[in-house]
């Protein structure tokens, strides 16, 4: 189980923002696994919340920031995609 703000962020914003950009829901479960994995490696509990918080209340930097990882995600993510058909 995820600590609560990569949970609350994983479903109530990594997964529904990335299939409402017109990924498929496996599509967007594998990105926002990845960009989960990567925020737990960078981030405490503690900086995660702060940082999830700011980015909840509109914080261009935060957004930017969870932005970042989750393009980096679906960058490794598509070309795997690409590459395995």
């Amino acid at each position: 189980m995820q600590p609560a703000p990569l949970h609350n962020f994983y479903n109530n914003n990594c997964v529904p923002e990335a299939t409402k950009i017109g990924l498929t829901e496996a599509e967007a479960i594998q990105i926002c696994n990845c960009t989960v994995t990567t925020l737990k490696q960078k981030y405490s509990t503690e900086a995660f919340a702060t940082l999830y918080a700011q980015y909840r209340n509109g914080d261009n930097t935060a957004r930017r920031t969870l932005t970042r990882y989750g393009e980096t995600c679906s960058q490794d993510v598509l070309d795997n995609i690409l590459w395995e058909e």
